[in-house]
């Protein structure tokens, strides 16, 4: 019998795999692209993302050096349809160390406690996307 609420689930489930179709296949480490001439992933869509160098020797300047390994790829600034409208969502503790010193200047940093996840909000994105424009990249969540 026909599930309208299954159906409805499909439906968005598809919209979101359309959307998300830009993100990589695999994210590689901070220590592996900086290690590469020309740095760059394949995205689901068969495309190529590349990552400017000197974006990622700054990213390089602000996590320490045993973090480069762990430290994957373009970092997620997620979108999700169940959290409040205009918040974008981090995972990750090197990811919001990032983050983190984009958006606060030093005195607001040092108030801050680094954790695992944070979020911002909308207004806060072009400041992000501003200064790490190839090393950040959108996904869609429901």
């Amino acid at each position: 019998m026909f599930n309208e609420g299954n159906f409805e689930k499909n439906i968005s489930m598809k919209f979101i795999q359309t959307l998300n179709r830009h993100l990589p296949v695999k994210r590689r480490t901070l220590k592996e692209l900086l290690g590469e001439d020309r740095p760059n992933i394949k995205s689901l869509d068969g495309s190529t993302h590349s990552f400017d160098k000197k974006e990622l020797e700054k990213i390089a300047s602000i996590i320490p050096e045993w973090g480069h390994d762990k430290l994957r790829l373009p970092i997620y600034l997620e979108m999700c349809s169940s959290m409040e409208r205009g918040t974008i969502k981090v995972s990750g503790r090197a990811e919001c160390m990032i983050v983190s010193r984009v958006l606060y200047d030093d005195e607001e940093l040092k108030k801050k406690e680094i954790k695992d996840s944070m979020i911002f909000y909308y207004p806060y994105l072009r400041k992000v996307r501003k200064e790490l424009p190839t090393t950040t990249q959108f996904m869609f969540t429901m």
